[in-house]
């Protein structure tokens, strides 16, 4: 028989694979307008509120060239705002537009409406005890890699 271990493992990888072969696909519902990256962003600055691309680096784990590249696109499409960090001299730090958060919320939405479908006929309280084990495993994966990233 397969050992915990074996099977944690296999599961996690089937798991990123059927997430990313939803309907939707990459987006997080049909007709979508936001892609994994610049829905992780978005959902990463809604979290943890503005943030330098040095800051964003860390909590991602990119290199700040991908970032920056990532964040002129969110900002091309008026997803987000470059300012002036108000205690970083020249510094610049990112934030969400008001069609950021609009967006980010109808796509959240979404994605949560499909997930609601696919554990519909799951008790409430093994719901709640999935949410409480996927919780438990980021934050050890967090402790490890030394990026914690912003919870609501």
């Amino acid at each position: 028989m397969a050992s915990p271990i074996d099977r944690i493992e296999y599961e996690a990888m089937l798991f990123g694979r059927h997430l990313a072969m939803l309907p939707a696909g990459r987006s997080r519902r049909k007709g979508g307008r936001l892609d994994q990256s610049a829905y992780t962003l978005l959902s990463l600055l809604d979290a943890g509120g503005p943030a330098s691309l040095s800051e964003l680096a860390v909590a991602t784990g990119l290199d700040v060239s991908t970032l920056n590249r990532q964040t002129a696109a969110l900002r091309r499409e008026g997803f987000a705002e470059r300012f002036e960090d108000p205690e970083g001299g020249q510094a610049r730090k990112l934030r969400l537009s008001d069609e950021g958060r609009r967006l980010l919320a109808e796509e959240r939405e979404a994605s949560q409406a499909l997930l609601a479908d696919l554990l519909a006929d799951w008790p409430d309280e093994d719901r709640v005890q999935l949410g409480e084990l996927l919780a438990r495993y980021n934050r050890v994966i967090e402790d490890r890699s030394g990026r914690h990233w912003p919870r609501p």
